[in-house]
């Protein structure tokens, strides 16, 4: 009878015991960036950052991109082009001037970068892979060129890790 007792009873404290540690706070990763493979996790500070590119490109649009620290995490990401007459690459893809559908493309382009600009906020900007063409499979129906983004964002969560 005594060994069924104290068999119940380091039952018992087993099942307290998981039951303490399923409770704790659990951590989604969002909270914590990794400096560098090799380093400990940084806490990013809240606020606003953002970074553009130096110059236009071809067309006329310059890089921009807006981050969003809330609570340690990068809580939303804006990416957009502004156009060295005036208007940005959203609104002229929202109002019909920039069409990619009329080229072949399945979504606009403030479709594409909308999409690119949820995983991100989600995943995190070390999940997503840039091939050498620019462009990444990671984010499904996002086939724009988003390596500038990659890097834009980067050096805007830089810093807010000053």
């Amino acid at each position: 009878m005594k060994t069924v007792n104290s068999f119940f009873s380091l039952l018992l404290v087993l099942l307290l015991m998981l039951t303490v540690t399923a409770c704790g706070k659990k951590s989604d990763g969002k909270d914590m960036i990794s400096t560098d493979s090799n380093s400990s996790a940084v806490t990013l500070k809240d606020g606003e950052y953002d970074a553009s590119a130096a110059d236009y490109d071809d067309d006329g649009y310059r890089a921009e991109v807006k981050v969003v620290i809330k609570d340690g995490a990068v809580y939303s990401v804006d990416c957009d082009e502004v156009h060295k007459d005036g208007g940005s690459k959203k609104s002229h893809s929202e109002s019909g001037k920039y069409n990619m559908k009329q080229g072949g493309a399945q979504h606009e382009w403030h479709e594409e970068i909308a999409l690119f600009e949820k995983y991100v906020a989600e995943k995190g900007i070390d999940a997503v892979t840039v091939k050498d063409n620019g462009k990444t499979d990671a984010v499904a129906g996002c086939t724009i060129t988003i390596d500038k983004y990659v890097q834009l964002i980067k050096k805007a969560i830089g810093k807010a890790k000053e």
